[in-house]
């Protein structure tokens, strides 16, 4: 097998743990007898830019050199593209063809070595050592030192240039990544971000970084018996320096000690004799300071795809302290081998070492299960390495894919504003953007329906009632000569009206207004029987909507949206509001009495255990009279924009989540209480419904409770304990953001589509309902037309020349007709 591969940093030019995995594949892979060559970039003022040659190394193995020092600035375009290297590399290729190209950085080569490998014949893979694909400065950190969101979309990160800059570069990126066939990341989690950020799952795989044997270590243990820290992180400042300082200065000295190496005198000065300065230790001393030292402190801000040291201090026998930066968290499991703070948190940081410095028998209980962790060699990284590309090769080059339906322009017709359109409809829409898909949100009273719906590829009907008019385009949709598929969304079981006497909420009204609102019910039952497929956010949806209907049914959960994620990221920019502890739940809607009263008895008694706490409730709320011995602790807040609640979950320490259980009604509800709190990671108790369960993995990325003695236990530990609390919030942030991300909303949004547009194209025997159709007659309105939502402008679009497209867009289509609503349609296909 002829292998190439290709780095921009590569031994012993330049030396890392990014830089000795392609070292050691390329070896390895030479070694069991393939033919196997470097591409390599050079750092270094003696040779002229882009200047190349030959050279073998000790091994023998040909690596092929070229200078690259000019381009290494991370807002130098040449940095993320660089045609000059791009020519030599296909120059290259033609000369010395080969099998498989597996590239490893490519910073300041550019992606378009993707492009032009597969363009030689060969088979591509790509592996991600760190970042760089979708964050220019490589480690998703702000220049400020701030950690970036996992999710650029969701994020407002300046980057190296600023933010509109960076998606436009990932955007020229990703058209290149599409063209590997396999595309590797060392951990899980480094995975996941990537594939939130829009690589294909698909073509994800983990390829755990393996590590050579390891020098024995005879560990030392002090005759004084002092707990002994290590920091290996050096002078930079994303190896966590700055934070670690702020830290040590909080925790007082006593029977501990700390050696920072790589660091100067003057780095830690004032924090006491018991934290030293160290000059950077060799390779080879490695094993030697690991045996003098009990626990590591791995203090980085940068996200580490996956830290080999942390695995090697594991297996040496030392307890670790880390920061949530991914790949350390793959073998520091928090509790058991070591402790998990989030990144960029002083404080949190600084109480996690004094929890350890103030306890041996607690770091002697994490050492004895460090080495119990599973490390992967560095043979069986190369073996799989190896049949990987014996796999790819076997593969036809180019395997004919089957025609899909076409759906590039989807309409969305809505019936109700508010944070249920947000999510079930321009969240979608957004989301499906991100996949180059056109998507119009319109009310359904909007008289230009019609002429959207005429080039639809799909329709989706969120929450409309029936009306003629809406059951007379649902018929002209269908006599078209290209069926397109028309879905029903709605996010509550309000589509059956045996429920009647089942809903909380409802016991207020007068039995004319009870009588219209299940009018209405049997409204959006007419709708959803007329459509060809239902999409619901909870499987206890789709499970009783199935069953009503027998429609084929989707699970779309709801999910993050630019915005919302942009909004988070700005409140968790600041530290939570002083004050004392606070645990809080915001009601929303008219309909959850039956649900605070679940928890009530159990609130009181948290707040007869600590009288320094508040409680915060928000909206429409009727609260028992067990709590008003405690009302001058009590913070009652009114409704407020969905813009302003990121900053308010932010000031809570403790959310609540509670819902009757056993009501099909509320197993019906999505998790959004506990995805919106988890955004300014703030830790959710949430009763144990199937989407709660579903979203929250108890004990880590939030509290589940059933009976009122399970949700006094939550709250105790949450309240008692701030590691956890603050641990548990952070959790749940990455998992918000990498599970609901906009990319993979978007890959389930157009998975949806496209199965629904196969069921219909290939027809099958007709559905036959036994409904009595509900409807009234509600005209179209060009008060409709201009029906908008408030919503804030996409990322990085000003709020000034928002308003003045949103004016156009009104102006355009009301005057125009349906040849400018054509007209804008095809533009914004164009612009892809």
């Amino acid at each position: 097998m002829r292998i190439l591969v290709v780095s921009a940093h590569y031994p012993p030019n330049h030396t890392s743990g990014g830089t000795l995995v392609p070292q050691r594949l390329a070896r390895g892979l030479a070694a069991r007898g393939h033919e196997v060559s470097v591409y390599a970039g050079h750092l270094g003022d003696e040779r002229e830019p882009l200047s190349t040659w030959d050279e073998r190394d000790e091994t023998g193995l040909p690596i092929h050199w070229i200078s690259i020092t000019p381009f290494t600035s991370w807002s130098d375009p040449l940095n993320s593209l660089n045609p000059a290297v791009e020519d030599e590399f296909r120059a290259w290729l033609r000369e010395h063809p080969v099998d498989v190209v597996h590239l490893h950085s490519l910073q300041t080569f550019g992606a378009g070595l993707v492009s032009i490998a597969a363009e030689s014949g060969a088979r591509v893979v790509v592996t991600m050592h760190d970042f760089w694909w979708s964050c220019a400065r490589q480690f998703l950190v702000a220049p400020d030192r701030r950690p970036c969101s996992l999710v650029v979309a969701c994020g407002g990160c300046p980057c190296a240039v600023d933010h509109e800059w960076l998606r436009a570069r990932n955007r020229a990126l990703g058209t290149h990544l599409a063209r590997a066939d396999v595309v590797l990341a060392p951990s899980r989690t480094a995975a996941d971000v990537m594939i939130a950020n829009g690589v294909p799952a698909g073509r994800m795989r983990v390829d755990e970084n393996g590590i050579p044997t390891p020098q024995a270590v005879d560990h030392v243990s002090p005759a004084d018996g002092a707990i002994r820290l290590v920091f290996a992180g050096g002078r930079d400042p994303m190896k966590g320096l700055p934070v670690l300082r702020e830290a040590l200065a909080e925790v007082p000295p006593g029977a501990w000690s700390i050696d920072l190496f790589g660091v100067t005198p003057e780095d830690v000065e004032g924090l006491g004799s018991h934290v030293r300065a160290r000059e950077r230790y060799r390779p080879d001393e490695l094993a030697g300071v690991l045996a003098e030292h009990d626990v590591l402190v791995l203090a980085s801000v940068m996200r580490e795809s996956h830290s080999i040291l942390t695995r090697e201090a594991l297996m040496a026998g030392l307890a670790v302290v880390c920061t949530d930066t991914l790949g350390p968290e793959e073998v520091v499991v928090d509790g058991a081998n070591g402790l998990v703070v989030p990144a960029g948190d002083a404080h949190a940081l600084a109480v996690a070492i004094r929890s350890l410095v103030t306890d041996p028998a607690r770091v002697a209980t994490l050492q004895e299960h460090a080495p119990d962790v599973r490390v992967r060699t560095l043979d069986e990284q190369v073996a799989s390495t190896e049949a990987l590309f014996v796999e790819l090769l076997a593969e036809p080059a180019d395997v004919a894919s089957a025609v899909e339906p076409l759906v590039r322009r989807v309409l969305f017709i809505v019936g109700i504003p508010g944070a249920p359109l947000r999510y079930r409809a321009q969240l979608p829409a957004e989301a499906l953007a991100e996949m180059g898909i056109v998507s119009e949100v319109r009310h359904y009273r909007d008289p230009e329906l019609p002429a959207l719906a005429a080039f639809a590829d799909a329709v989706v009907l969120y929450r409309v009632p029936a009306t003629d008019q809406v059951l007379e385009l649902v018929g002209s949709i269908r006599s078209r000569e290209r069926r397109v598929p028309i879905l029903f969304d709605v996010d509550d079981l309000i589509v059956d009206p045996e429920l009647r006497g089942q809903v909380h909420g409802l016991e207020g009204m007068a039995e004319a207004e009870l009588d219209l609102w299940w009018r209405g019910v049997a409204r959006y039952r007419t709708t959803l029987e007329a459509a060809d497929a239902y999409i619901g956010s909870t499987d206890a949806l789709c499970e009783q909507v199935g069953a009503l209907t027998g429609l084929p049914t989707y699970r779309y959960a709801n999910g993050v949206g630019t915005t919302m994620g942009q909004l988070a990221e700005h409140a968790l920019g600041r530290p939570r509001s002083p004050g004392p502890l606070r645990i809080g739940y915001f009601s929303g809607t008219t309909t959850h009495d039956a649900d605070w009263a679940l928890i009530e008895p159990a609130v009181v008694e948290i707040l007869r255990r600590y009288p320094e706490i508040e409680l915060w409730l928000g909206g429409h709320l009727r609260t028992g009279d067990d709590l008003t011995p405690f009302e001058h602790r009590v913070r009652r807040l009114p409704m407020l924009a969905w813009t302003d609640l990121p900053g308010r979950l932010r000031d809570l320490d403790v959310n609540l989540a509670p819902l009757v259980l056993g009501s099909v009604f509320n197993e019906a509800k999505s998790a959004i209480k506990w995805l919106e709190a988890a955004l300014v990671a703030t830790p959710t108790v949430a009763s144990p419904t199937q989407p709660f369960a579903e979203a929250i993995e108890h004990g880590q990325t939030g509290l589940l409770a059933a009976t009122s003695q399970e949700w006094v236990e939550a709250l105790d530990m949450l309240i008692g304990d701030e590691h956890q609390r603050a641990l548990i919030g952070a959790r749940a942030q990455r998992s918000a953001l990498l599970r609901y991300s906009p990319a993979r909303q978007g890959e389930r949004y157009r998975a949806i589509l496209l199965d629904a547009a196969r069921r219909v194209a290939e027809g099958g025997e007709a559905r036959v309902s036994t409904w009595s159709p509900v409807s009234d007659d509600e005209p179209y309105t060009a008060a409709a037309a201009h029906w908008v939502e408030a919503y804030p402008p996409p990322a990085g679009r000003p709020a000034a020349a928002w308003r003045r497209y949103v004016a156009v867009v009104r102006h355009t289509y009301s005057d125009g007709g349906v040849r400018a609503v054509v007209a804008g349609v095809r533009r914004r296909v164009r612009r892809g």
